[in-house]
């Protein structure tokens, strides 16, 4: 059985987020999607809203655990036992970012990264332009998932 770890800050989880969870589901044993705080970012939610958020949009796969992450992500994965790290890549830009994080992660750590390629209909989803439309009291419902819009309503500014 292949485990893959799935790391992002996922602030919040997009519908794109649970687009590359799906399929990356569907080819793996297990996928763990780790949630973690990257220093560099002010989230709007805390770490463990995060999770709760990424578990009930992920609730109907059977094969898919949320947790939180903390340290390195190669650490985390091999400390997960997993065998591959995750990525979804949106364009150019997010490629060269993350060849290079793959690069470290293999040479430094000797995890493989699976970049899945994200659906063109799904490229301009993000989570900071979720979190700026639903700062300025716009509807940024339609790119997250149902569970996620109800507990941003419910949760607004939950740091």
């Amino acid at each position: 059985m292949i485990r893959a770890l799935f790391p992002g800050s996922f602030d919040p989880f997009t519908i794109g987020h649970l687009d590359i969870a799906e399929r990356a589901a569907a080819q793996v044993g297990e996928l763990v999607v780790g949630v973690g705080a990257n220093p560099a970012k002010n989230p709007m939610f805390t770490v463990e809203q995060r999770v709760a958020m990424a578990s009930a949009a992920l609730a109907h796969l059977g094969n898919v655990r949320v947790a939180a992450l903390q340290g390195a992500t190669m650490d985390a994965a091999r400390g997960l036992g997993a065998a591959l790290i995750v990525k979804g890549v949106r364009g150019a830009d997010d490629a060269a970012h993350e060849a290079v994080q793959a690069a470290f992660n293999l040479e430094a750590g000797g995890i493989d990264t699976w970049w899945i390629p994200t659906r063109p209909a799904l490229s301009h989803v993000s989570s900071s332009a979720v979190r700026e439309l639903f700062r300025l009291g716009k509807d940024a419902h339609r790119y997250v998932p149902p569970a996620i819009s109800r507990f941003m309503t419910d949760n607004r500014g939950g740091s």
